[in-house]
C-alpha cells in the first residue's frame, strides 16, 4: 500500500477554490471589520501587501498598545512562524477557518538545519511570545503525520493575554502548548485534535464551547491522554473547560481526560506540579473516555497535589455520564463549586471579550472537515474524516481523478443528518493494477463557505524503496569485510523482489546468519514486501579499490540501484584494544590501570555544564558507580534556557571534552569510542553528538560517522554527528566509529580532542542530568624511538590473542631488519631476524607465560610496535 498526501492539487480543484474565495470574500470581510480595519493583507497570490505571514509580522510595529490587524487570505502557508515578544497586540484574522492554514512539519528529534535536532518547544509551526496576541478564523497545523508519533506542536503560545476564536489546531502528540507560569489564555469556539497530551502546559487557560477531538491512534487500542497540565505550585488555576464537546473517534482508541505532567517519580517532591484541570458541562461521545476518567503519570505521582474535577458531564443523548468508576482522588463538583470558575475569577482583570467585538458574540460554525484519510484495502479503498464542528445537512462529496491535475468527479456523497454526528466514512473501488486514483473531499451547505481538503492518492503503482547508504568497506587479509546494512521495501508489487549483488559482494537478509553471492529473492505477499534489513560485506580476491552496484528489481517497478565501494588490502585487520578509560565512578580522571603505556594521563573537562550538586533537590550524586558522572547546565539538573541551559538544542558551547595524547616517542591509532549514557527522567530532546579534532578545534573538526547503539547499527539520520545526533532513551551503551573504523592516527606527541554534546528538552527545573560512564577509547598503540626521525609503518600480529604460533606481517624486510619480543616493562624475551624480502615472520610463543607482550619491528624503513596477548 502506498498512500501519500499531496500538498498541491489539480487545476480544477484550485479553480474551484479561487471561485469560492471570491464568493466568500464578503463573509470574510464582515468578520475582519468587526475586529478593526486590517492594517495589512497577506495573500499567496500577490494581491496583498505580503505573500507570507512571517513577513507581515516582521513589518508590524514593536511595542504596540492597540490591535494591529493582519488579514490573511485563503491559502496554505507552509512557513515557520514566530511572533517575537516585542510584537505586542498583533491580531491575525483569517478569511475562513477552513481556508487559511498555517502549517509546518517539524518534530522533536528531526534534524535541525541550524545544527542538532528540534526539541518539543521549537517544533511548533507557530510560536507566540508576545502579549495581547489574538487570532480569528485560522487553522494551525503540524503535519508530522505519524500517529502516534513524536512531539510535534501546531502552536507554542507562551504569552499572557492570548485569545483565539473560531480556530482549528491540528496535530498528534502535544498539539497545543500553553506556556508560561501565570500567563492567561482564552480559546472560544475552537477545534483542537491530537492523540497524546495534546493540550499541555503550565498556564491558566479557559476553553469555552470548544470541540476537543481525541483522534484514533494507528495502534488503536492503546490509550491516550487529552491534557497534561503541569500547573506550578501556588497557581490558583490551570485548565478550565466549559461547555466543550469531546466526540468519539473512528476507532476504538480510548482516552483519559488528563495526566499530571511533572508530577512523577523523577521530579523532586518540592518541584512537583500541582496539576489543575476541570471540565464543566462537557458533552462526551460514547466510549471515548475510559471509566476511570483520569490517569497518574507513574507510581511516583503525588495525587494529593492534583485538582481534577468534572461538573455534570453528559453523553450526546443528554444523560449524565456514569462517573461511578472515576479515580477516587478526582472530584465531582457541586453547583456551588462552579462559581470559582467564572471568567473574571479565573482570568482576573483581563476580559478576553474585550479583545474584539466578535470574540464572545453568537457563533455560527464553519464547515471544515478534518483528518481526511484514505486507506487501500484488498478489494476497495476506505475513506474517513470528521467534522470540526458538527453541522446538520452538510453534503460531503468524495471527488476522484485518475491524474493529480485532471478532472475530478464525485464518486460518492453523503449528507450529515444532524448536528451531533462528527465521524464519516466512504469507500471506492481500487484503481487498476499499475495505476492511481487521486481524491479530495468537498463539503458544502447553502449559506456556508465550501471547504475542500488536501488531495490524497491511492496507488497501485509498483514501487521499490531503498533506504540508507553503505559507506566504504575495507576487506583485510583472512576474511570478508565487516558488514554494513541498509533497508528495502516494496509496495504494490506483482512479482517477487530480487536483489542482485555485484561480483565480490555478499548479501544476507537474516542478520548475517547466512550469506550469498547469488541473487537474493524476497517474496511479495499481498503485493508488498515488508521493510527488510539487508547486510552487505565485501569478499573479493582482488586487491585494490573496488566499486559496484546492488540492483533491486520487481517487474514492472522501476529498478533501484545502490552503490557499494571499498578496498581489499593484503594486511591483517588492525588490532583494536582498550587504550584509555574513564570510569566516571569517583571523578573525571582516567584509569591508570587501563591506560596504555604510550598515552598520557587525562582528566575530562566540562564547558557550560556542571556536575550535580548532590543535594536533596538534585537527587543524584555527581559521581557514582550506578550512574557514573551526572551533569547539567545547572547543578540541580535544570536544562531550560530560562536557567541558562541549552534545552533541547545541541549547542557548540555546551560539551564535555576528553583528550587522548600520544607520548613523545609513540604513535597511536584510535578506531572507536564506547560509552554508556542517557538523561535521567526524560526522553524529550535528549540527544548526544560526538565531534573530534587533532588541533584542539583550532583548525579542524570532524564528526564520528556511525556506529552501533541499543537498536543496532546507526541510521544516517541519527549516527552521532552534530547535525545528526543519536537520540538517548534508557541507559545504553553506544559505540562510535572514527573514519569508518579505519581509525585516526596520532603521531608522537599529538592529541586527539573529543567533545560530547548533550541536550534535554524537559522543562522540569531540577533532577534532569546527563549521565555518562565507562568512556573507553579503543585502537592500537605503538612506540617509535626518537633518536632519529621515523616513518610509521604497518605492523600486524595474528592470531591475537594466541596460544603458540604468532605471525607478524611487515614491509618487505631488508638485511638489517629485526623483530624483538618484549615484556611490557621493556625486558627482551626473544629476537628474530626476518628473511630478506619477506612480508611476514613467524614467532614461536608457546613457551611464554600467559600475559601481554610487545613486538617491536626495526628496519631502515621505520619502527613500529604491536601489542599481543598470550593465552
Amino acid at each position: 500500500m502506498q498512500i501519500s498526501t499531496l500538498r498541491g492539487g489539480n487545476r480544477a480543484h484550485w479553480f474551484l477554490r479561487y471561485a469560492l474565495l471570491v464568493a466568500s470574500l464578503l463573509l470574510g470581510c464582515a468578520t475582519v471589520f468587526a475586529q478593526g480595519t486590517p492594517n495589512v493583507t497577506v495573500a499567496k497570490d500577490g494581491t496583498g501587501n505580503f505573500t507570507t505571514v512571517q513577513a507581515a509580522i516582521n513589518a508590524a510595529p514593536a511595542s504596540g498598545i492597540a490591535a494591529y490587524v493582519i488579514y490573511i487570505k485563503n491559502g496554505k502557508y507552509k512557513e515557520k512562524i514566530s511572533v517575537p515578544a516585542t510584537k505586542t497586540f498583533l491580531q491575525l484574522v483569517g478569511e475562513s477557518v477552513g481556508g487559511v492554514i498555517l502549517t509546518y512539519d517539524d518534530y522533536s528529534g528531526k534534524p535541525n538545519p541550524a545544527g542538532g535536532t528540534f526539541g518539543t518547544a521549537n517544533s511548533a509551526s507557530v510560536t507566540v511570545l508576545a502579549a495581547d496576541f489574538s487570532a480569528f478564523n485560522i487553522t494551525f497545523e503540524n503535519t508530522t503525520g505519524v500517529n502516534p508519533g513524536p512531539q510535534a506542536l501546531a502552536i507554542n503560545v507562551t504569552a499572557d493575554r492570548a485569545a483565539f476564536r473560531n480556530c482549528r489546531f491540528l496535530g498528534g502528540q502535544d498539539t497545543v502548548y500553553t506556556g508560561g507560569n501565570a500567563t492567561r489564555q482564552y480559546f472560544r469556539n475552537c477545534y483542537i485534535d491530537g492523540n497524546t497530551d495534546f493540550i499541555f502546559g503550565p498556564t491558566i487557560a479557559v476553553f469555552d464551547r470548544c470541540v476537543i477531538y481525541p483522534k484514533t491512534r494507528n495502534d488503536n487500542g492503546s490509550g491516550g491522554y487529552i491534557t497534561a497540565a503541569n500547573t506550578p505550585p501556588g497557581q490558583a488555576y490551570g485548565y478550565v473547560f466549559r461547555d466543550c464537546v469531546i466526540p468519539g473517534n473512528q476507532g476504538i482508541t480510548t482516552y483519559t481526560l488528563g495526566r499530571p505532567w511533572q508530577n512523577d517519580a523523577s521530579t523532586a517532591q518540592v518541584a512537583k506540579s500541582n496539576n489543575k484541570v476541570v471540565f464543566l458541562k462537557s458533552r462526551i461521545g460514547s466510549g471515548v473516555i475510559r471509566p476511570e476518567g483520569w490517569s497518574t503519570w507513574d507510581a511516583g505521582t503525588d495525587v494529593s497535589l492534583i485538582t481534577y474535577g468534572e461538573f455534570q458531564s453528559r453523553n450526546f443523548r443528554g444523560n449524565l455520564v456514569n462517573v461511578s468508576q472515576r479515580v477516587s482522588w478526582s472530584k465531582q463538583l457541586a453547583t456551588a463549586d462552579t462559581a470559582q470558575y467564572q471568567t473574571a475569577t479565573v482570568l482576573g482583570t483581563w476580559n478576553p471579550c474585550n479583545v474584539g467585538t466578535s470574540v464572545c458574540a453568537a457563533f455560527t460554525p464553519s464547515i471544515a472537515a478534518s483528518n481526511f484519510l484514505a486507506v487501500k484495502g484488498t478489494t476497495a479503498s476506505a475513506f474517513t474524516w470528521n467534522a470540526s464542528w458538527a453541522i446538520a445537512q452538510v453534503q460531503y462529496e468524495l471527488m476522484r481523478s485518475s491524474t493529480r491535475k485532471g478532472t475530478y468527479t464525485a464518486v460518492n456523497q453523503l449528507t450529515a443528518a444532524n448536528d451531533t454526528t462528527y465521524n464519516f466514512q466512504s469507500t471506492d473501488a481500487l484503481p487498476g493494477p499499475g495505476s492511481s486514483y487521486f481524491y479530495y473531499l468537498r463539503s458544502t451547505k447553502t449559506g456556508l463557505t465550501t471547504h475542500l481538503t488536501d488531495t490524497v492518492e491511492i496507488s497501485r503503482t509498483p514501487t521499490i524503496t531503498v533506504t540508507g547508504t553503505l559507506g566504504t568497506l575495507t576487506q583485510y587479509a583472512g576474511g570478508p569485510s565487516a558488514a554494513r546494512i541498509y533497508s528495502v521495501a516494496g509496495t504494490n508489487l506483482t512479482t517477487d523482489l530480487t536483489i542482485t549483488p555485484p561480483a565480490g559482494v555478499e548479501l544476507s537478509s537474516n542478520g548475517g546468519a547466512t550469506w550469498t553471492t547469488a541473487p537474493l529473492v524476497l517474496p511479495q505477499a499481498n503485493n508488498a514486501v515488508a521493510t527488510t534489513t539487508i547486510s552487505v560485506r565485501l569478499n573479493t580476491a582482488t586487491l585494490g579499490a573496488y566499486s559496484g552496484t546492488i540492483t533491486h528489481t520487481s517487474a514492472p517497478a522501476v529498478a533501484v540501484a545502490l552503490a557499494v565501494s571499498g578496498t581489499r588490502v593484503s594486511t591483517a585487520q588492525p588490532i583494536s584494544g582498550p587504550l584509555q578509560w574513564w570510569p566516571m565512578a569517583r571523578n573525571a580522571q582516567d584509569s591508570a590501570a587501563v591506560r596504555a603505556p604510550q598515552l598520557a594521563a587525562s582528566t575530562a573537562t566540562l564547558r557550560k555544564f556542571v556536575v550535580s550538586s548532590g543535594s536533596a533537590a538534585a537527587t543524584i550524586p555527581p559521581y557514582s558507580a550506578r550512574y557514573g558522572q551526572a551533569f547539567a547546565p545547572q547543578a540541580d539538573g535544570g536544562w531550560t534556557t530560562a536557567v541558562g541551559g541549552n534545552g533541547s538544542n545541541l549547542n557548540r558551547t555546551y560539551y564535555e571534552q576528553f583528550t587522548v595524547t600520544a607520548a613523545t616517542a609513540s604513535s597511536v591509532r584510535l578506531d572507536s569510542l564506547l560509552l554508556t549514557a542517557y538523561v535521567n527522567g526524560s526522553t524529550s530532546g535528549t540527544k548526544l553528538a560526538v565531534v573530534w579534532s587533532r588541533s584542539g578545534f583550532r583548525t579542524d573538526s570532524a564528526n564520528v560517522n556511525g556506529g552501533v547503539g541499543p537498536t543496532g547499527v546507526f541510521l544516517a539520520a541519527a549516527n552521532g554527528g552534530f547535525a545528526t545526533p543519536v537520540l538517548l532513551t534508557t541507559s545504553s551503551t553506544y559505540r562510535f566509529n572514527f573514519l569508518n573504523t579505519g581509525g585516526i592516527s596520532l603521531a608522537a606527541g599529538q592529541t586527539l580532542t573529543v567533545r560530547l554534546y548533550f541536550s534535554c528538552g524537559s522543562t522540569t527545573i531540577t533532577t534532569r542530568f546527563a549521565l555518562v560512564k565507562n568512556v573507553l577509547f579503543k585502537g592500537e598503540a605503538g612506540a617509535i624511538t626518537a633518536t632519529r626521525p621515523s616513518t610509521q609503518i604497518m605492523l600486524h600480529a595474528y592470531p591475537n590473542p594466541t596460544t603458540d604460533a604468532l605471525t607478524i606481517t611487515h614491509p618487505a624486510a631488508s638485511t638489517e631488519a629485526v623483530l624483538v619480543l618484549m615484556t611490557l616493562d621493556g625486558r627482551r624475551v626473544a629476537t628474530v631476524h626476518p628473511r630478506a624480502g619477506s612480508l611476514e615472520t613467524q614467532l614461536p610463543v608457546g613457551t611464554l607465560a600467559s600475559g601481554n607482550y610487545l613486538v617491536r619491528y626495526l628496519d631502515a624503513s621505520g619502527t613500529s610496535v604491536a601489542k599481543i596477548s598470550k593465552l
